[in-house]
């Protein structure tokens, strides 16, 4: 609680739990039959509205704050991101992949989602992976992002498996350089 005097009023801040509790005492005032003005009601009603209010702003801020957490380990749970000595960056992300590639030999995996938000169709023969690991490993240039290696899939999101997948896409890519 906090209270502050003005020119003309007292200015009194109270937490929803202390205007309960001044609702508790006010109303077992009432019941022991002391003396309350005709306005008491008027005034604790609207308290009572004020604290409701106060609440369901803090259930909101709540409800934010829990959502963007959840979200954001939802991610790290689909995501995994790390370097590979200091020339490679291995991004390793979890969803449904098709091979859009048109060429039976190559391979070029596309997130299924944004591919049919895009309205692009697959090829006929396409292969597709559902809830698979995609690694992509790219080559890095002085600190910035340079050839892309390669990508593949996997199933398992265990580092160790993410890795092997990613050094044979790099031995790969050193053969052909």
């Amino acid at each position: 609680m906090r209270i502050s005097n003005t020119a003309s009023a007292v200015r009194v801040t109270l937490s929803p739990t202390e205007i309960g509790e001044l609702q508790f005492v006010i109303e077992a005032a009432e019941r022991a039959g002391h003396y309350m003005p005709a306005r008491v009601p008027n005034i604790i009603a609207a308290l009572a509205s004020s604290a409701a209010d106060v609440r369901t702003k803090q259930a909101a801020k709540r409800v934010a704050k829990d959502r963007a957490e959840r979200i954001e380990r939802v991610r790290r749970e689909r995501e995994q991101q790390f370097m590979l000595g200091d020339r490679y960056s291995v991004m390793a992300s979890r969803a449904d992949y098709a091979d859009a590639a048109r060429d039976p030999d190559a391979c070029r995996w596309v997130e299924l989602v944004f591919h049919e938000i895009m309205g692009r169709p697959l090829p006929d023969q396409c292969e597709i992976r559902r809830d698979v690991w995609l690694v992509r490993v790219v080559q890095l240039e002085g600190g910035t992002f340079g050839a892309v290696v390669g990508c593949d899939c996997t199933e398992t999101s265990d580092l160790a498996e993410i890795t092997c997948v990613a050094e044979r896409m790099i031995s790969r890519f050193e053969g052909e350089v």
